[in-house]
């Protein structure tokens, strides 16, 4: 008799599907979290890199619109964007500033895809922006117009696609202006004496996603934006 009802208790709960959604929406509960989790992240890495291009693009902005070429040809070390630079890492907000990086050069064209690095400054900054730091920048500008041999190092590669045939310098002897290192005489033109220019604008960002477990790791957003000026 026992057994009997033992049996029937069983073969009921079998047939029940009382609480079978709760059970269902258990197993699927993890799933659904780091799926939520995970678009959340990967959409804020998207938003972090796009305020790294929009901060990129108002720095490259605000210095060719300002800065003078011709005078910072003539005078390299008196050159100074410091506040463009400063002003380039409030457009990341609210991400936090100490993980950016801000650089600002000023190329002049040798041919189609190179150009001499006139001139550079880099730069980064507290966690708010209050206080800035000096940086070695990843380009190394040349000492002209001191009349001296400039460096291969000066040279650096740039957009095909920004460069139209007026910008490029010609040598009287033919030869690519980019290898002219020495100082020009009748027959070379020296490479950074001629030439359309250009400003670039770099900016590298380390990001890190806001909740640890989501399975995106620091990741290095940079923008690179290159402008002809607008003063000259």
């Amino acid at each position: 008799m026992q057994f009997g009802r033992t049996n029937l208790v069983l073969k009921r709960l079998a047939r029940s599907t009382n609480a079978s959604v709760l059970v269902e929406f258990a197993f699927c509960m993890p799933v659904l979290l780091l799926l939520y989790i995970g678009g959340t992240g990967l959409s804020d890495a998207i938003a972090c890199n796009r305020k790294v291009a929009t901060a990129t693009r108002s720095l490259v902005d605000l210095v060719s619109r300002t800065m003078s070429p011709t005078i910072i040809y003539n005078d390299p070390t008196s050159a100074d964007a410091k506040s463009y630079l400063s002003a380039s890492a409030v457009v990341l907000a609210p991400y936090k500033l100490n993980n950016a990086t801000q650089q600002i050069s000023l190329l002049r064209v040798c041919d189609a895809t190179h150009a001499y690095v006139v001139w550079t400054q880099a730069q980064t900054q507290n966690v708010d922006g209050s206080t800035v730091a000096a940086i070695t920048s990843s380009q190394s500008a040349g000492t002209l117009p001191t009349s001296a041999t400039q460096s291969a190092s000066n040279v650096v590669s740039i957009p095909s696609n920004m460069i139209t045939t007026p910008m490029v310098p010609t040598s009287p002897d033919g030869s690519n202006v980019c290898t002219n290192y020495a100082p020009g005489t009748s027959t070379k033109t020296q490479v950074g004496t001629a030439g359309g220019w250009l400003f670039v604008g770099q900016i590298n960002y380390t990001y890190t996603p806001a909740v640890s477990f989501v399975t995106l790791n620091t990741t290095q957003l940079t923008s690179t934006i290159y402008m002809v000026p607008r003063l000259y």
